[in-house]
């Protein structure tokens, strides 16, 4: 069992990690303007929205998948669908999402929402994630499917994901967390790799399409 205290320490440093670059943006072009003659610099105004867009679309989705993952009740795959078109927005890959509303525990939406940025770090050369889902014995199965050069699942966030990982730190509690939430909601996660793919596989019998 992972202790509150670290815990906490954890999911704090990925946010900081995860916050650097767009506020650095910000930063940067803050001084730019300060340091400018009073004119209209577009390049300063283009790194603050850049940097602007991307703090809110990272501070969105980890509120909602991280902060939120203790909500509880019913819902369906839609209630994360605009903080995921919106992180991605701001990320390489282009989103796919061809799910059906597929009914499930609140708390496995925010699993599905994890998988997607998980898919992300899959593609360190940009590429697609596709959200797709079907049917799989008496419930459903919800497949986030990476595809890009040098598509690949970190070993380490493999071994998170299956509740393995023996060190955990700031770029593994994200996928840690994300393990815990599937087994104490139900969810049975894996995941496949071949040429320029990676699919990340979330089954439960409480998914209804």
């Amino acid at each position: 069992m992972i202790e509150n205290t670290k815990l906490t320490a954890l999911v704090a440093s990925r946010i900081c990690h995860d916050m650097v670059e767009p506020m650095s943006a910000i930063i940067q072009g803050l001084e730019m303007i300060k340091s400018g003659d009073g004119k209209t610099d577009p390049d300063a105004l283009s790194l603050l929205d850049n940097g602007v867009g991307k703090a809110w679309a990272k501070l969105e989705f980890f509120r909602f998948a991280m902060a939120g993952a203790v909500a509880e009740g019913d819902s369906s795959i839609e209630e994360g669908k605009a903080v995921a078109e919106k992180l991605y927005s701001v990320l390489k890959p282009e989103l796919v999402w061809t799910v059906p509303n597929v009914a499930m525990p609140r708390p496995a939406v925010r699993v599905i929402v994890n998988l997607l940025l998980i898919a992300n770090e899959c593609l360190p050369r940009g590429g697609k994630v596709e959200i797709t889902a079907g049917k799989y014995g008496d419930g459903g199965e919800v497949i986030v499917t990476a595809t890009g050069p040098r598509a690949k699942l970190r070993e380490a966030t493999g071994a998170a994901l299956r509740g393995e990982g023996e060190e955990l730190s700031g770029h593994t509690i994200q996928p840690t967390l994300t393990g815990l939430l599937a087994r104490q909601g139900g969810v049975e996660l894996s995941a496949r790799e071949s040429e320029e793919k990676v699919e990340l596989i979330a089954r439960s019998a409480a998914f209804k399409l």
